[in-house]
């Protein structure tokens, strides 16, 4: 298991196997439950614990999903595909949430847009 993740109420932990399923750790049970068998990346709990958020692209397009602790459901919750994404480096195709579980991604704005700071110290 790796990219573990402790809910919000401290009873689970999130993580993806070998293959990137969502994996479920029951931590009064002792008991590992995979959740989907959807390929998922970067898995990220709602503030409430109700559910997990992950991106994957196993439905054809880059999107966001979310599936209920409680029942297992799996929801897709938004599409990105038209987001335009970085395409080279570690964590080009991060996703997240925000603390009031508002969906965040890297975008990919362009490679021309370099800036400087001139910084005086007193």
């Amino acid at each position: 298991m790796w990219f573990p993740s402790l809910s919000p109420d401290y009873n689970y932990i999130a993580a993806l196997s070998s293959t990137n399923h969502l994996m479920l750790f029951d931590l009064k049970a002792q008991k590992w439950t995979e959740l989907t068998q959807t390929q998922a990346d970067y898995p990220a709990w709602s503030h409430d614990g109700k559910y997990v958020y992950f991106s994957s692209t196993a439905g054809g397009e880059p999107a966001f999903y979310r599936v209920q602790i409680k029942d297992h459901k799996l929801e897709r919750v938004a599409s990105l595909k038209d987001v335009k994404r970085p395409t080279s480096g570690t964590f080009a195709s991060w996703t997240g949430l925000a603390p009031d579980d508002s969906l965040l991604a890297l975008r990919d704005i362009s490679t021309f847009e370099i800036y400087t700071l001139d910084w005086q110290l007193p």
